[in-house]
């Protein structure tokens, strides 16, 4: 679209800045569900909640690692680990609203 010249200069303003911060490709990771190491280490303690989790679809797991890569602390990281885990082994989505 920024080729075609069909992205206004306001919008082409934030882009630039989004490029030269670094945040413009912050998703392309997750966009192709490129896992990050820690999470394997976490499943690798259960069975049920890996087959779980390649059983999402994926839309839920770019969910998941987008969650993942939101958090700031380690301690944040750790808890959503443990989380997917937790959620993932009884067959419920980590992240999802529940009544």
């Amino acid at each position: 679209m920024i080729a075609e010249a069909l992205v206004q200069a306001p919008a082409r303003a934030v882009i630039e800045a989004a490029m030269a911060s670094g945040c413009w490709p912050a998703l392309d990771a997750i966009e192709q569900l490129e896992v990050p190491d820690d999470l394997p280490a976490a499943l690798h303690k259960s069975t049920a909640a890996r087959a779980a989790i390649e059983a999402f679809p994926r839309s839920v797991k770019r969910g998941i690692l987008e969650w993942f890569s939101t958090a700031k602390r380690a301690h944040t990281r750790q808890n959503r680990n443990a989380q997917t885990v937790r959620h993932a082994a009884i067959r419920q989505r980590p992240n999802q609203w529940r009544r």
